[in-house]
């Protein structure tokens, strides 16, 4: 979008994170290219080096490079769940390879790996990708998960040449996938950009030969569930290894970088759960009784203005028969509640949901990206007065990006991410509280975990009783029976 990755991460987990009541932090970096001086934030083995602005995995001399492996690791170890709290993380990586064959077939191959051992097993070169070695391969002990991208078939049991799979304490892999039908070949000697998410026990593979960007790449691999507590320890390093045989290739990594929730250290809570809880409500609450004071306070001085502005024309109207009936400003506030941010639904059933807090989420991330206050829906023109309804009328004429806050775009930032939030901000506005998606999936959405939801071009018109969608099982779904969930109910969503 046209923030800086690490720029939506800080910005909108700052506010996820408060309303979610979720202690969580992230962790990101990025090598556009690689430098001599970043070996200082990378952990490598022996003959493993930067040369040529890449990661060198396995040697790139002139002389024989036959039988080589090789690891590489960002420096930094990264909390991959808590079985105390049993909370997991999610991330996702973008990196680009380059593997040139020197010999015809190339070989071996390298991999994405997550382990607790940044040490390179011995004899591990060949059809062993620097992952196991024939002692270790197939046992607990090793504690590794391994995306392989391998450009050799080296044993029966392996794949054909130019295949990605998953592997678990083994060179077997539990699933692999050929390539022949993708477009991409591994061993073609150009950059091959490979993305991989995890999220929900579950690892995604993405490839392309065109760049980056998410909307070139093409689904790979999808994995069946992990359950990587079993066999990976909590805390892990994240990085690459690759090999060489009789056959060899030069074994690049041209740039990485990473995206991800991290757990944060069991002992990091010094008090119990329910107590972040109740800090959390009580700031909540806090700030915005302090906005709403503002906005009253801006609203009654306003009204005072035009009050003392014209007290001769009241005073005839107040005494007309006809005169409509004056309310006082508390009177309005009962019946009305904070302008801008209350969901259509609210002012039928007189009470929030879960389903309104939404909404007003939905609000506050327009208001962010469009830097314009959310409006009065109580306006004479509500269509002009509220950015729900304004930036919803750019986004059907295909000119959302038109709403951005014009100091934001002085930033380095994606178009295309940038529309997803505010496609996300509209998604949870939608005039049906049943069609808006649960603090869940705009979680997924804010991480690059999931695409934003579907929304249509036109505003739909709020009609009530909602009608709620048929319900689907594998759906996150809080809604039964068309019943909205009630803001006492704070299960997990």
């Amino acid at each position: 979008m046209f923030f800086s990755r690490q720029a939506k991460y800080q910005l909108l987990g700052t506010i996820f994170s408060t309303i979610t009541l979720t202690k969580v932090t992230c962790l990101f970096f990025n090598f556009p290219t690689f430098q001599p001086g970043d070996e200082a934030n990378l952990l490598l083995s022996n003959d493993s080096k930067i040369d040529s602005y890449a990661i060198q995995i396995t040697p790139d001399t002139f002389g024989p490079i036959h039988n080589y492996s090789g690891r590489a690791f960002y420096y930094k170890p990264y909390k991959l769940y808590s079985k105390k709290k049993n909370q997991f993380a999610a991330f996702n990586t973008t990196f680009v390879l380059r593997t040139t064959p020197q010999t015809s077939p190339g070989g071996e191959g390298l991999a994405f790996i997550l382990t607790s051992d940044t040490i390179l097993p011995e004899n591990s070169s060949g059809e062993w990708l620097g992952i196991v070695n024939a002692t270790s391969n197939g046992t607990s002990q090793v504690g590794i998960l391994a995306v392989e991208i391998d450009t050799r078939k080296s044993f029966p049991e392996d794949g054909p040449d130019n295949h990605v799979g998953i592997n678990i304490n083994s060179i077997n892999s539990i699933k692999q996938v050929p390539l022949i039908n993708s477009g991409i070949n591994i061993s073609s000697g150009v950059d091959v950009s490979v993305r991989i998410e995890y999220f929900n026990d579950t690892i995604t593979v993405y490839g392309s030969t065109s760049g980056t960007l998410e909307m070139l790449m093409k689904t790979l691999l999808v994995s069946p569930p992990l359950n990587i507590s079993s066999y990976l320890q909590e805390v892990v390093y994240l990085g690459f290894s690759a090999s060489t045989s009789n056959f060899t290739e030069l074994n690049c990594v041209r740039a990485w970088e990473f995206n991800g929730v991290h757990i944060p250290d069991d002992d990091d809570e010094k008090y119990p759960r329910w107590v972040y809880v109740i800090v959390a409500i009580v700031i909540v609450i806090i700030m915005v009784g302090l906005v709403v004071f503002f906005l009253i306070w801006q609203r009654k001085r306003y009204m005072e203005k035009d009050e003392d502005a014209y007290p001769r024309i009241e005073d005839q109207i107040q005494h007309s028969s006809m005169a409509p009936k004056k309310f006082k400003l508390k009177e309005i506030r009962k019946s009305t509640g904070t302008p801008g941010y209350m969901a259509p639904e609210t002012f039928l059933t007189g009470r929030a949901t879960v389903e309104s807090d939404v909404y007003a989420f939905g609000v506050l991330v327009l208001e962010v990206v469009c830097g314009r206050r959310p409006g009065n829906v109580h306006a004479q023109d509500d269509y002009k007065n509220s950015i729900v309804y304004w930036v919803w009328e750019l986004y059907g004429n295909g000119e959302i990006v038109d709403t951005v806050d014009e100091r934001l775009k002085n930033e380095e930032i994606k178009e295309e991410e940038v529309e997803g939030m505010l496609v996300l901000g509209l998604a949870c506005c939608h005039p049906n509280p049943h069609q808006r998606p649960s603090m869940r999936t705009a979680l997924q959405v804010l991480n690059g975990e999931a695409a934003p939801p579907e929304v249509p071009k036109e505003r739909p018109a709020f009609v009530w009783p909602a009608m709620p969608p048929p319900f689907k099982g594998d759906e996150d779904c809080s809604l039964l029976k068309g019943s909205l969930t009630p803001i006492t109910d704070i299960t997990g969503r």
